[in-house]
């Protein structure tokens, strides 16, 4: 049987073999930012791969425009081949390493840590209340801590927290000094890099299309994907927002949740919460539609699994809301932190990760686009060669 790192060298030799085709034929030139940063190589290292998948956004475009995919000998699958790639990304850079292959590689291994997440912080509950306290109505300031003290769910959560950001911190810097292993001093990054980057990211500028939308599920061009991934990206935010104003409240102005319904911090986790589950069923409908002769089978099992856990988190806390003057507040709120408690663990080796190794792309990317323009205005400013007249014709002169 092959084993992964020699799927991974295979995937990565036909990466460059297929990048060496795409930039001898460049029909899809200038079609993202992938197709200008190849046209910037004549040779394509591992990390090159590496690098070029991260920056992928899976539009899709160039395989409905390239006359050289299957059944063409050629085989020409760049979204295929980058979803791969970034599979392999996530295992390679994660931290602590050993836990790759059972909570990223593994979809059993990834749901089985919310399964256990989940029993564990209700079992706690039935150990300190027994069955009655699963489902005693708890209500006034404080009952969200009734059953769960307040300084341990803050310990259990910032230690969580802390493992999800060295995680990624870790990764993110292996990955860093991987795609800018070739750079000299000269090419070092720049604020100006940096904030186009941002901007990149932010407006998801690479699933536009141009205006008309990327090609996903189909080859139709349609804006569906980016508003679906625009909704989850903000909506993110604004409960991230809101968990942070809370614990203003909580800790500065000694006002302990839950907090009344027209509350701040109700209020933008509410509007949060309701845009990640409305990204997220989008998301998860057009992956159901999506083109399987591009899909990569393992990224797909991933992806789903993430965002299917990410709708999981965004749905119990919603329903929590809903429900947390009732007696079922204690059994939804075991649910919803097991399941938060899960996501945050799982962090470092799951998609979750996908966005830090595309940012860092993205600035990689920003920084070559400067270079590029830079050199190409330098070379505008130089001076017309001046003809001279020698014996039997003209020549010129630098």
């Amino acid at each position: 049987m092959q084993s992964n790192d020699s799927k991974d060298l295979d995937l990565v030799e036909d990466g460059k073999r297929q990048m060496e085709l795409c930039n001898a034929c460049r029909y899809c030139e200038g079609y993202c930012a992938v197709w200008q940063a190849i046209e910037w190589r004549r040779d394509f290292s591992d990390t090159d791969m590496t690098y070029l998948a991260n920056l992928c956004h899976d539009c899709r475009d160039c395989y409905y425009a390239c006359p050289f995919t299957t059944p063409h000998e050629f085989g020409i699958n760049p979204p295929q081949l980058f979803a791969g790639l970034r599979e392999e990304t996530y295992r390679k850079y994660a931290w602590p390493g050993k836990w790759a292959k059972a909570l990223g590689d593994s979809v059993a291994g990834f749901w089985a840590t919310f399964v256990f997440a989940i029993i564990f912080v209700i079992g706690f509950v039935f150990a300190n209340s027994g069955f009655d306290g699963l489902f005693r109505p708890q209500t006034g300031d404080g009952a969200f801590y009734v059953f769960f003290p307040e300084n341990l769910m803050i310990g259990v959560f910032v230690a969580l927290g802390l493992w999800m950001v060295a995680g990624w911190g870790i990764g993110a810097n292996r990955f860093w000094s991987d795609i800018r292993s070739t750079k000299s001093e000269k090419d070092r990054v720049l604020f100006k890099d940096i904030k186009k980057a941002t901007l990149y990211a932010a407006s998801l500028k690479y699933l536009d299309g141009e205006g008309a939308g990327c090609t996903y599920p189909s080859e139709e061009p349609a804006k569906a994907r980016r508003t679906f991934h625009h909704l989850v990206g903000y909506g993110f935010l604004l409960d991230l927002a809101s968990t942070t104003l809370a614990s203003f409240y909580a800790h500065f102005l000694h006002i302990p949740a839950p907090y009344p319904l027209l509350h701040p911090v109700v209020i933008l986790g509410s509007v949060g919460g309701i845009m990640l589950i409305i990204g997220l069923c989008g998301l998860l409908y057009l992956k159901s539609k999506s083109d399987k002769e591009v899909n990569d089978e393992k990224a797909v099992k991933t992806g789903s699994a993430f965002t299917w856990a990410l709708l999981l988190v965004a749905v119990t806390g919603m329903v929590l809301l809903a429900f947390r003057e009732t007696g079922a507040m204690t059994m939804l709120l075991a649910i919803h932190l097991g399941s938060v408690a899960a996501l945050f663990f799982t962090a470092p080796y799951s998609k979750f990760s996908h966005f830090v190794y595309r940012y860092l792309s993205l600035v990689n990317f920003a920084q070559e686009e400067r270079v590029a323009h830079e050199a190409e205005v330098a070379q505008k400013a130089k001076p017309a060669k001046k003809p001279v007249a020698i014996a039997g014709g003209i020549a010129s002169k630098n």
